[in-house]
């Protein structure tokens, strides 16, 4: 069957020039200037939720070299003291971004890098840099514990009941779940996840007596409405959409396929998908 793979997301750069604004950046920055620094406009900024992406960062994870709790507190004391400068002096250079991080120089200069490369911060050409809405999201993110691999494993039993249940009754979408699978850190020997990768190849659904009438979802509607029902199972969830298996990052293990022909009894497509997980996970353990 045809499949697709609709563009649900803009691919982050590869390369940033440290002489420019990162892409991303340039086009709302959370830029600290002498005609918006002013202590109330920042604080505003800041506190809006409506300009800020929540995000979530794992307790013992390492970001651009430190510790979750660590970035998140050094970012807000960096925020926090731009917060209180008077217009046009509102900026970082390396001395102080180590005081906010309470970092050494070497360690400074190493952390000033990375978050130029990432687009957490962006030069004015003179030795200074100010933040992007990137650099403000992890002073504002929430430090969660690490996934549970026994929960991560009660998640994709649920993941795959919605499955089918969205292609048993979501007749209103002309696309339905053809196969989903499992990869990243569940594909680890680790008992504590950082994230549930799920990637999903669709099919264009059999028009029956049953399909609403009107005009139908297109496919980047329709992938969207699925992909957020998957992820409202927890926010650990991460959903990709794939054109076929081959497009799914590897190692990983197949946990949910439509079945093809209607006599197909659910433990012989189990079965299937059981020989073929097996596969990959010989394949990993060889690596």
């Amino acid at each position: 069957m045809r499949t697709f793979s609709p563009d649900l997301s803009k691919s982050a750069p590869r390369s940033v020039d440290l002489r420019q604004r990162p892409p991303g950046a340039s086009a709302n920055p959370v830029t600290i200037s002498s005609s918006n620094a002013s202590a109330a406009g920042i604080a505003a900024r800041i506190a809006a939720p409506k300009d800020v992406n929540g995000r979530r960062l794992i307790a013992d994870q390492l970001y651009f070299g430190l510790a979750a709790n660590v970035l998140r507190s050094g970012a807000a004391r960096t925020l926090t003291r731009l917060s209180s400068r008077p217009a046009g002096q509102a900026w970082i250079d390396l001395r102080n971004l180590g005081d906010d991080f309470h970092l050494d120089a070497g360690t400074t200069a190493s952390l000033l890098t990375a978050m130029l490369a990432s687009g957490l911060l962006y030069p004015d050409g003179a030795g200074r840099y100010h933040p992007t809405r990137q650099f403000r999201e992890y002073a504002l993110a929430t430090v969660v514990a690490p996934l549970a691999r026994e929960r991560a494993k009660g998640l994709i039993d649920r993941a795959c009941k919605l499955a089918a249940r969205i292609n048993a009754e979501w007749k209103h979408l002309p696309f339905q779940i053809e196969m989903m699978a499992v990869s990243g850190s569940y594909m680890t020997r680790r008992d504590q996840l950082s994230d549930l990768m799920l990637s999903l190849a669709l099919h264009r659904r059999s028009v029956s007596r049953g399909t609403p009438s009107g005009i139908p979802p297109s496919k980047d509607e329709a992938s969207r409405e699925i992909v957020n029902a998957l992820q409202g199972l927890s926010s650990f969830i991460v959903v990709r959409i794939v054109a076929d298996q081959t497009k799914v990052q590897r190692p990983f293990s197949v946990i949910y396929q439509a079945a093809t022909n209607g006599s197909e009894g659910s433990t012989e497509r189990h079965d299937k998908l059981r020989g073929w997980s097996a596969t990959f996970s010989r394949w990993f353990a060889h690596k």
